[in-house]
């Protein structure tokens, strides 16, 4: 049996490569118009999946795999909307923040302790944002609060990662007790692909999804194809061992995408960044471990 940090593992190698793609993909075209061609790819995708389908789901459990997707839904566009427009390694440190939300949503709906070991693991955290904000530039205290606060792709992306954590407790919770990793990933990617076609056709009709493909090409289908993977591997992960043990591993992930995502865009004050998503990492560690 291959053991869950060998998933883990595997995932960042995935997630890096997914990230740096999404990035160039959206260089190119507007965020609501990726991620609707993005998720008709997945819907195409998952179709190899129906073999392994069980359809004689309880509907109260396909009801809270769809609440799941609405928030998901939300989270990837605001989260695309974000990295279209902001360097990766200025951004992306910022998904360090996932498990302090875990934290901090456990404690006020599971009545669970936030410690002191992770009040202090928070507080790095908002010193690091703080930092990252500053963008190697301190001659002005209060200019990193100010800038995160108007600069509005900040807010999204920060936003994107609470709403991701309130699905990681989700998908825990629905895979520990009621679907597989293979039903899960059908329902809450057929859903997803639902919400986001039906909010662009409303929205913006159909002709943008399709000059989607005909601009990037094979793109969003190789963005869904790697967001297959690394979703099937961090899921298998999940699966094998408890979520404690497979987030320490996962937030590695963070490191990777700023080095080699920013060497990739070419992007300024990189070894800054990398430093200052080094120390956010001290920080989750001190949440989470």
């Amino acid at each position: 049996m291959i053991p869950w940090y060998v998933y883990a593992f595997a995932s960042i190698v995935f997630s890096t490569f997914f990230i740096i793609l999404r990035k160039k993909a959206l260089l190119k075209v507007h965020a609501m118009n990726l991620e609707s061609a993005r998720s008709l790819s997945m819907l195409v995708l998952i179709l190899f999946l129906i073999p392994l389908i069980n359809f004689n789901i309880n509907k109260k459990v396909l009801f809270l795999v769809y609440i799941i997707s609405l928030i998901a839904t939300v989270g990837i566009l605001f989260f695309s909307k974000a990295l279209r427009h902001k360097d990766i390694s200025l951004l992306y440190p910022l998904s360090n923040f996932k498990p302090a939300f875990v934290a901090v949503i456990a404690f006020f709906f599971l009545s669970e302790a936030i410690t002191q070991k992770q009040i202090i693991g928070i507080i790095i955290l908002l010193i690091s944002a703080y930092l990252l904000e500053s963008d190697h530039n301190l001659s002005n205290l209060y200019a990193p609060i100010k800038n995160f606060l108007k600069t509005k792709y900040s807010l999204y992306f920060t936003f994107s990662i609470f709403l991701f954590s309130i699905t990681a407790v989700l998908d825990k919770y629905i895979l520990s007790n009621y679907l597989d990793i293979f039903n899960y990933l059908f329902f809450i990617w057929l859903f997803i692909a639902v919400n986001f076609n039906i909010i662009h056709i409303v929205m913006y009709g159909y002709k943008d999804t399709i000059n989607c493909f005909k601009k990037i090409k094979f793109l969003p289908l190789l963005i869904a194809l790697l967001t297959i993977i690394k979703n099937l591997l961090v899921l298998k992960a999940i699966s094998l061992a408890y979520i404690s043990l497979v987030t320490p591993v996962l937030v590695l992930s963070t490191l990777f995408i700023v080095l080699l995502g920013g060497k990739f865009f070419h992007e300024k004050f990189l070894l800054f960044r990398l430093f200052i998503s080094s120390l956010m990492l001290i920080g989750t560690y001190l949440i989470i471990v």
